[in-house]
């Protein structure tokens, strides 16, 4: 059996649709015995991960199965293995970096960690 990566492209899809559009970019790891396989056993699974719920203003959420959108082969997972990598070329640089610090800020807010060594810009 292979790991494989697998990105999987939905769109959320509230109530009757009048909202801005929401898609949601999933990366996740599938045991299979080659590509072919895994690419069957990510589409028989496209389904299967978000079953429908109201929201608080009684709407119904579902998540639209767009499309699997990449398929890699990746080494057995192991301590600090890369299992992917995205090259970025920000139109507006600035913008772009705001965004990573606003992640950076987020995870620092939300997650307790032991270590100061998650500091990405100078503060």
């Amino acid at each position: 059996m292979k790991w494989f990566l697998v990105r999987y492209i939905y769109e959320i899809v509230c109530g009757d649709g009048n909202y801005r559009p929401q898609f949601d970019e999933q990366l996740r790891l599938m045991l299979a015995l080659n590509s072919a396989d895994a690419l069957l056993k990510a589409e028989e699974t496209a389904h299967s991960f978000h079953p429908p719920f109201k929201n608080c203003s009684g709407e119904l959420v579902t998540w639209k199965f767009i499309c699997i959108a990449d398929l890699h082969e990746i080494q057995t997972p192991d301590d600090g293995a890369e299992i992917a990598s995205i090259m970025h070329e920000p139109i507006d640089v600035s913008a772009f970096l705001n965004q990573i610090e606003k992640r950076q800020t987020f995870l620092k807010e939300h997650i307790q960690l032991t270590t100061t060594e998650l500091d990405c810009f100078d503060n």
